[in-house]
C-alpha cells in the first residue's frame, strides 16, 4: 500500500466531506444560529423597552400616588372644615332652641302670674264683700254707718266690675 495514495484518498474524501457539510449541513446550522441570535437580540431589545416602560409606569404611579395623597389630604381637610361648620351650626341651633324654650317658659310664667293676680284680686273682692255684708248686718240700723256702708258697697261693686272686665 502506498502511503501517498492513502493520504491522497483520505484528503479527497475529507474535502468531499467538508464540501458536503458546507453545502448541506452548515447552512441550516448557520441559519438556526443566526435566527437564534436575532431572536436573542429582539428579546434583549424588548426587555430593554419593557424596562423603560416599567420605569415610565413607576414614575406615573409615583405621580399618581402623590396626586392621590394630596387629593386625600384635601378631602380630609375639607371634611374637617365641614365637620366644624356642622358643629358650629348645631351649637347655634341649640342656643336658638334654648332661647326659644326659655322665652316660652318665661311667657308661661308671666301668664301664670297674671292669672294668679286676677284670682287673688277676685278673692280679695269676695272677702271684702263678705266683710262688708257682716258689717252692714251688724250695724244696719245706725244711720251714719249705713251711709258709709252704702258708699263702701258702691265702691266695691265698681271694683268687681273692673276686675271682671
Amino acid at each position: 500500500m502506498n502511503l501517498n495514495a492513502t493520504i491522497l484518498g483520505q484528503a479527497i474524501s475529507f474535502f468531499l466531506f467538508v464540501w458536503f457539510c458546507m453545502k448541506y449541513i452548515w447552512p441550516p446550522i448557520i441559519l438556526a444560529i443566526e435566527t437564534r441570535q436575532h431572536d436573542i437580540k429582539e428579546s434583549l431589545v424588548n426587555a430593554k423597552k419593557a424596562q423603560e416602560e416599567l420605569c415610565i409606569l413607576e414614575k406615573k404611579i409615583q405621580t399618581t400616588m402623590k396626586q392621590a395623597k394630596t387629593k386625600a389630604s384635601f378631602i380630609l381637610t375639607e371634611a374637617n372644615r365641614k365637620k366644624l361648620l356642622i358643629l358650629e351650626e348645631a351649637k347655634y341651633q341649640a342656643v336658638l332652641e334654648s332661647k326659644k324654650i326659655l322665652k316660652n317658659a318665661e311667657s308661661e310664667i308671666e301668664i301664670s302670674l297674671i292669672n294668679a293676680r286676677k284670682h287673688l284680686r277676685k278673692e280679695i273682692v269676695d272677702l271684702s264683700l263678705f266683710m262688708a255684708e257682716k258689717i252692714i248686718k251688724k250695724n244696719l240700723f245706725q244711720e251714719d254707718k249705713k251711709r258709709f256702708l252704702d258708699e263702701l258697697l258702691t265702691s266695691l261693686s265698681q271694683m268687681t266690675r273692673q276686675v271682671k272686665n
